[in-house]
């Protein structure tokens, strides 16, 4: 009896060991990924709190290097022609120049941004570009210049405003002159006309 108990736990004794190493690398597989998973939440959520922490952009700093002289307004029928004039005030040639506006629409009170080149797009010391736009006035109640890129920078260009040319006055409403034939007096009926000469007669 003894060498036949022997005998199976012998046998069993291989199944028992891999059955085991089995369980040990499946335990040791699901606290691996447990870990992995943790890692990568933890990581995630310390990229969102350093990103929340993240001072804004801040708007670039340093002396000018162009001047802005926004004009007016200019409607033309259903139409409004809005442009300014930008002039390179900097001992640097500035190349492929585009402006930002900021269109506030009439409805709603949105925003809305329109990026557009400067014409001619790259300028040098002391020469002028122009910038033009053309929409619909019973769409937007204003527009202002918010921004100047360059593509040669990585960073917005410093730029001043100023009044440009300003909107020509509106020409006053034309008078119609009515012309009434006089009435012809009837026979027997005398003409009066209130003069100094011949007063008004009160009753």
């Amino acid at each position: 009896m003894d060498s036949i108990h022997l005998e199976t736990e012998a046998r069993r004794s291989p199944l028992t060991l891999i059955a085991a190493v089995i369980c040990a690398l499946a335990i040791t597989g699901g606290l691996f990924a447990g870990y992995m998973y943790l890692r990568r939440r933890h990581a995630e959520n310390e990229l969102a709190r350093q990103q929340a922490q993240a001072p804004p952009a801040s708007k670039p700093t340093g002396p000018p290097l162009l001047q802005v002289y926004e004009d007016d307004a200019l409607i033309k029928g259903s139409q409004a022609l809005i442009g300014g004039t930008i002039v390179n005030i900097s001992a640097e040639s500035l190349t492929d120049l585009t402006v930002e506006l900021e269109l506030h629409q009439r409805k709603g009170g949105n925003k809305e941004t329109r990026s557009l080149p400067v014409t001619p797009k790259d300028l040098t010391p002391q020469q002028q570009g122009r910038y033009t736009l053309t929409v619909l006035s019973r769409d937007y109640s204003y527009a202002r210049l918010v921004r100047i890129k360059s593509s040669a920078r990585a960073t917005d260009i410093v730029f001043k405003s100023a009044q440009g040319a300003q909107r020509p006055p509106e020409p006053p409403p034309q008078s119609k002159t009515v012309m009434v034939p006089r009435p012809t007096p009837r026979k027997g009926e005398e003409e009066f006309i209130n003069t100094p000469d011949k007063p008004a007669k009160v009753p």
